[in-house]
């Protein structure tokens, strides 16, 4: 591969560069981390299996927002790259350093921390709880697995018209959230209500959440987390491979099963769902061990298998 050469008029030129003509903001990593896992034994065998979609949550132990939850990530070290960041706060958290990793987004919104001019490259991580060995940061006074609850609840749908200089666009009021995020130990609730904005231009549409009402969740999280949760609804309806990232190497298809369920807020048809999933994974000779019910036949995923 040819390496980039700089001529001596670039050299003069980046010589005499100012960069401190520019304010500059700190940027930070952060991470949405998902897994699924059981609450407490139920008393219902036909639900033994369950697990719920849960997200991890840090309880921070400084200013600003000291004593709420937040969203693991931290400032990223100099020449350090952004999604390098990512991956070492998930390992000191999480334990893992190999988790499957995506960007949600890039936060920069002016006021999002009083701390000043803060920028967050945000990254969702797909786990499977079992292999975790949680682990409170030196910034934190707890780390915890909250259930995710995200529905939505009624919206205006008023259409309004908005012109500014040159452009003129369509804002839709529409859909409003509830996220609700719960953590099985302990009475820990947190609360938010988001209204979703659309915005379309020239053909393009482009979406925002905006933060009504939230309780408990520092910063603009409740935000990100609100779109990371969506996000991978669509990531896992795009790909369905995608949820094996939060399973052990070996499953149920039961068990299969109900991660897609979680992950998208629905049940799904037994034999429907066993059709489709049929060429993403193959049998093994091993049976499920430990449990009170018939043992059932575990299954691991076909790497070869198309989206």
């Amino acid at each position: 591969m040819k390496t980039y050469e700089m001529s001596d008029e670039e050299k003069e030129f980046l010589a005499g560069y100012d960069l401190t003509k520019y304010d500059r903001p700190s940027v930070a990593a952060d991470v949405v981390v998902f897994s699924v896992m059981k609450d407490d034994e139920c008393e219902d065998v036909r639900r033994l299996q369950e697990k719920k979609l849960k997200i991890l949550l840090i309880r921070r132990g400084g200013f600003p927002y000291k004593g709420s939850w937040a969203m693991p990530g931290g400032f990223c070290r100099k020449g350090e790259d952004v999604i390098d960041s990512a991956r070492r706060e998930l390992c000191e958290e999480t334990g893992i350093g190999d988790a499957y990793v995506k960007l949600v987004g890039v936060y920069g919104e002016p006021g999002r921390d009083p701390r000043g001019w803060v920028i967050s490259s945000t990254y969702m991580a797909l786990m499977n709880a079992g292999a975790c060995s949680l682990k409170a940061g030196d910034d934190a006074q707890d780390a915890r697995w909250f259930t995710v609850e995200l529905t939505e609840v009624s919206g205006t749908g008023e259409e309004i018209a908005k012109n500014e200089v040159e452009a003129s666009y369509k804002v839709q009021n529409g859909k409003r959230y509830r996220l609700v995020l719960k953590n099985a130990d302990s009475d820990i609730k947190l609360t938010a209500v988001l209204r979703k904005t659309d915005m379309s231009s020239c053909g393009r549409s482009s979406n925002s959440y905006d933060i009504e009402e939230c309780e408990g969740l520092a910063f603009d999280h409740a935000r990100i987390i609100t779109e990371a949760v969506l996000g991978l609804r669509e990531d896992v309806r795009r790909d369905m491979k995608l949820a094996f990232d939060l399973l052990p190497d070996r499953f149920t298809l039961t068990e299969l099963q109900n991660v897609y369920e979680q992950i998208w807020d629905m049940e799904l048809t037994t034999p429907n769902f066993r059709r489709k999933i049929v060429e993403y994974v193959e049998e093994t000779d091993a049976y499920q061990s430990g449990e009170r019910y018939r043992p059932a036949k575990l299954f691991t995923r076909r790497n070869d298998a198309r989206k």
